[in-house]
This record gives structure tokens, C-alpha cells and sequence, in this order.
């Protein structure tokens, strides 16, 4: 029985309006934020102004409860059913969306979460 190793995934929070400099590339599994150097009171401004992140896999906005669950979920599940222990662990900021995933929408049955 072979176990399967950590993995970190990333669930884009839909948005109506991106923000300017993020970019995503599900097939990579990579996010990058590029910040504008300038600086609006004519400061120099030497901080970082670009960052990749590289991750298991990416959940883009449009994803549904469902495709949610088969990529994250359903590995977990079918490892606990084989007797290894299985964690899903949401981690975020504040309104980022991790209750709506676990726990997911009371109105519609697509909405349901992780857990029952």
C-alpha cells in the first residue's frame, strides 16, 4: 500500500475584476504577482516586485464544488478507505472561501462542500 505525499493546491477566489499582475498557469502549476515599481511620490523603491509561487495543482475561478472534490478530495478519501490516515486542510486569509469549500453553499446541492 503506498501512501500519497503532501500536496498543496490552490483555489482561486472567482473575482469580478482580477487584480493587475497576477497571472496563473494551471498546466505549470504556478502563480505569479508582479508589482509596479513605481512609486507615486517619486521615492526610490527598491523592494521586490515579482513572485512565483509553484503549487500541486491550481483550482481556477470557474471550478465547481464537484471537480473540487474528485482532485482533492476523492485521493484522500480513497487512501483513509485503505487504512492510511488523510488530512484536507484549508488555509487562507479571511473571506478567501475556505468555509464555502469545505463546508459549501446551503441553497444548492452543486454548492456542497467537502464534507457532508
Amino acid at each position: 500500500m503506498v501512501a500519497s505525499n503532501i500536496k498543496v493546491f490552490i483555489r482561486i477566489r472567482p473575482a469580478v475584476k482580477p487584480s493587475k499582475g497576477f497571472s496563473a498557469d494551471p498546466v505549470k502549476g504556478t502563480l505569479e504577482y508582479d508589482f509596479d515599481k513605481t512609486s507615486p511620490d517619486g521615492q526610490v523603491n527598491n523592494t521586490k516586485t515579482n513572485y512565483k509561487f509553484k503549487f500541486d495543482g491550481i483550482l481556477p475561478m470557474q471550478i465547481k464544488q464537484q471537480e473540487v472534490f474528485e482532485t482533492i478530495a476523492r485521493p484522500v478519501i480513497d487512501d483513509v478507505l485503505n487504512g492510511i490516515n488523510g488530512t484536507i486542510f484549508a488555509y487562507g486569509q479571511t473571506g478567501s472561501g475556505k468555509t464555502f469549500t469545505i463546508t459549501g453553499g446551503a441553497e444548492r446541492y452543486e454548492d456542497r462542500g467537502l464534507i457532508p
